[in-house]
């Protein structure tokens, strides 16, 4: 009876522990490595991301459920035109139009962000140049962490990028 709850009791803590990595990628020693790429909107309140690069990715973007990178968690990926490599899209609050929406009926300040929803932490302790993307397979969960993310020169436009 022992032996049958310490199984237990270790099948749920295993099931209930943190997030782990699963798999980790070096930089590569090409000149094919991730990269980040800031940019800003020209027009105040056109808003400002972060763009991140991934080359040679071989997970299918349709798996991906979300990617964090310095702080931020996104789920807008798009595969890069005519490559195998995937952008990952971060919004800013920089140039970002401001919540101004104020009522004194909640339903005229529908849009405005919670400090619940400004305050979101991403699950993962991560230094500047290492970027997670959370993807499922065969019906399992994986992180995958990616080390060695350089940073390009910002891209300052006249609009939003589409």
């Amino acid at each position: 009876m022992k032996l049958a709850s310490f199984l237990f009791i270790s099948i749920i803590m295993m099931s209930c522990s943190s997030q782990k990595i699963d798999y980790v990628v070096e930089p590569a020693k090409s000149n094919r490595v991730p990269y980040a790429q800031a940019w800003t909107g020209g027009i105040p309140g056109s808003g400002s991301g972060v763009n991140v690069y991934l080359p040679n990715f071989d997970i299918a973007i349709d798996h991906i459920e979300e990617v964090y990178f310095r702080g931020m968690a996104s789920t807008m990926v798009e595969k890069v035109e005519g490559t195998n490599d995937v952008m990952v899209r971060f919004a800013t609050d920089f140039n970002r139009k401001p919540d101004i929406n104020m009522s004194l009926d909640p339903e005229q300040e529908y849009g405005n962000m919670t400090e619940e929803e400004e305050d979101d932490k991403i699950p993962f302790e991560l230094k500047n140049d290492e970027i997670i993307v959370k993807f499922n397979r065969n019906g399992r969960t994986y992180h995958t962490k990616f080390i060695g993310v350089k940073d390009k020169m910002s891209q300052d436009m006249p609009s939003r990028p589409q």
